[in-house]
């Protein structure tokens, strides 16, 4: 069955990681909800898929995003998509190889990501004393697909290549290769308090017209750079790797639910 709807669940506190690019910090957070809060919260939403994932990263405390991910899906039997930019140890690992049989048992499916968008100028943009080095995202990815835990990598955000060097993604892109079961990229969102945390200007970039596809997905007003040029070179890489390539997480869910059905 195609996955169609999607509700989102995270953690009300700030974000530990802090990274510059993320507009999250200006959500507003009037509450701080225990988890089985935030999961009473959720039910009265209709959806196929949880996205653990929205205004934290719910693994920057590994312990509790996994426990949010079992009381979820003990709660709702739905589809679990879990996206950080934290690596985990061998035991949590495990814990989400059990979680991921018994969901597949049920006929549901885990889908982890990694969120990885560049290599040597990563310290411009995230804080190297709270996130993994995109050297040990990579190895972690590695990890996972060891596991058979089929990860995916979200290559973004995509910055103007004036910032982030174009080639560090298609090297991000080359390691991953034969890895990672597909990846999503997009380009960098911005408001007034991103640019501040950036250092720029909003005449510093160029912006798209359609401001659309994450309609739903965010609590903020953002608008979306420019990077079209960027992401035909992500997408002619993918292509020469043989990577499948999304712009958009919901088709890379169908099609890896999809895959997952044919190997039954």
């Amino acid at each position: 069955m195609k996955i169609e709807k999607r509700a989102f669940v995270s953690f009300d506190s700030p974000c530990k990681f802090n990274c510059k690019f993320c507009y999250t910090y200006g959500i507003e957070r009037n509450k701080i909800r225990t988890l089985n809060e935030m999961i009473s919260d959720l039910e009265n939403e209709e959806f196929d898929v949880l996205y653990v994932s929205q205004k934290n990263d719910n693994f920057s405390d590994v312990e509790s995003g996994i426990e949010l991910c079992e009381k979820s899906y003990e709660k709702f039997k739905c589809h679990i998509f879990i996206i950080t930019r934290n690596v985990f140890n061998s035991e949590q690992i495990i814990r989400l190889k059990n979680l991921k049989e018994k969901m597949e048992d049920e006929g549901k499916q885990l889908f982890i990501a990694c969120s990885i968008n560049a290599l040597c100028s990563w310290t411009k943009y995230e804080n190297e004393l709270a996130v993994p080095s995109p050297e040990k995202r990579i190895a972690f990815l590695d990890t996972l697909n060891q596991s058979r835990l089929n990860p995916i990598l979200m290559l973004r955000p995509v910055f103007p290549t004036n910032l982030i060097p174009s080639d560090e993604l298609l090297d991000i892109i080359e390691r991953a290769k034969g890895t990672v079961s597909c990846i999503v990229t997009g380009g960098l969102g911005v408001n007034n308090d991103v640019l501040d945390r950036l250092g720029l200007e909003e005449h510093d970039l160029c912006f798209n017209q359609n401001q659309e596809y994450l309609q739903g997905a965010i609590e903020c007003e953002i608008k979306f750079v420019d990077v079209e040029h960027e992401i035909d070179l992500i997408s002619q890489k993918c292509a020469e790797t043989n990577t499948p390539l999304f712009m958009h997480s919901m088709p890379a869910l169908n099609y890896l639910l999809e895959n997952s059905l044919q190997r039954i």
